[in-house]
């Protein structure tokens, strides 16, 4: 079993771009029976989390679960009312470079379902969105696929960061996008979905680490949020959305429920340039009240960086 911790594991593979030397950094297999809170964390509420969602997401084990070498992660519906789950390293596991990829089968996501792995940069707290900078490495589900009927095997990778000249997006940030589409659709069976990241580079594959649908130079300097700041996972399961899926009508959700995303790892390689960090924010343990005080400081601080807001039964 091999789960969060440092791994000095080598792979002999030689492979191009950046790919020799496959030394396996850190990963979590999933192979317990419980999730590792020493690195995960939750994203709860029903906010639509600047999306338009209209899922609630929860910690539920109806929601969340490990089981049989997988991290489930199912979405739910009671009506026009849903149900899932987002995950988060924030505070707990971050890296800057490297290989990241997971394996995961998908489910039937026509037409509604939005699944993604994706990093935020861990100035998110901070600095806020788009500042962050935030790479998407996959997302599924989106409008243009439905429309051409390919929504079950199509990928979309992106960037999006701070836009400091030129046109600005609707949230003042800037953003590249490719997709790929494959041959069999995702809820068929396991697919690999990762990202080669370096200080001058940003590569993103499905199944094939040699053939990239997503190659971005980042070393312009008004990329900094891309290539200066190590970044945190997040792994959900979204329903509808008022961008990307394009719906908002619970009616239209025509996808099946339950709805569940099987991810068998999620990994960190050395690619000659990867620092990981782990277990920086683990969460605390004993009984726990309210306590309120307030004092006099001379500086900040930021919520996801070097603060953190914890609730507890």
């Amino acid at each position: 079993m091999r789960s969060n911790h440092i791994l000095l594991t080598a792979c002999c593979t030689l492979l191009g771009w950046h790919l020799t030397a496959q030394t396996l950094l850190w990963s979590d297999e999933f192979n317990g029976s419980e999730l590792d809170r020493n690195t995960w964390t939750f994203d709860v509420g029903n906010s639509g989390f600047g999306n338009g969602e209209l899922q609630a997401y929860t910690d539920d084990p109806a929601n969340v679960r490990v089981e049989n070498g997988n991290l489930v992660i199912t979405a739910i519906r009671d009506g026009n009312s849903f149900t899932s789950a987002r995950l988060k390293s924030i505070g707990r596991l971050d890296f800057k470079y490297g290989r990241a990829e997971i394996r995961v089968k998908l489910p039937d996501v026509a037409n509604g379902l939005w699944p993604a792995f994706w990093l935020m940069g861990n100035r998110y707290g901070a600095d806020g969105w788009p500042y962050c900078g935030e790479i998407d490495i996959m997302e599924v589900g989106f409008k243009s696929a439905i429309d051409a009927g390919t929504v079950n095997h199509t990928s979309l990778s992106a960037a999006h960061w701070w836009h400091e000249t030129g046109t600005w997006g609707p949230w003042l940030q800037a953003d590249y996008a490719q997709e790929t589409t494959v041959s069999s659709n995702f809820y068929n069976g396991y697919h690999t979905f990762g990202i080669d990241w370096t200080p001058t580079e940003i590569k993103m594959y499905v199944d094939d680490p040699t053939n990239p649908h997503f190659i971005m130079d980042i070393t312009a300097a008004e990329l900094s949020e891309l290539k200066d700041n190590p970044a945190f996972f997040l792994l959900n399961l979204a329903v509808g959305g008022i961008n990307f899926v394009e719906i908002t009508d619970p009616a239209q959700i025509t996808a099946p429920f339950p709805a569940e995303m099987l991810v068998d790892y999620v990994r960190i390689y050395d690619n000659g340039f990867a620092t990981v960090n782990v277990g920086s924010n683990p969460p605390k343990t004993g009984n726990f009240g309210i306590l309120t005080e307030t004092t006099t400081v001379n500086d900040e601080v930021h919520y996801g960086s070097d603060a953190e807001l914890y609730v507890w039964n």
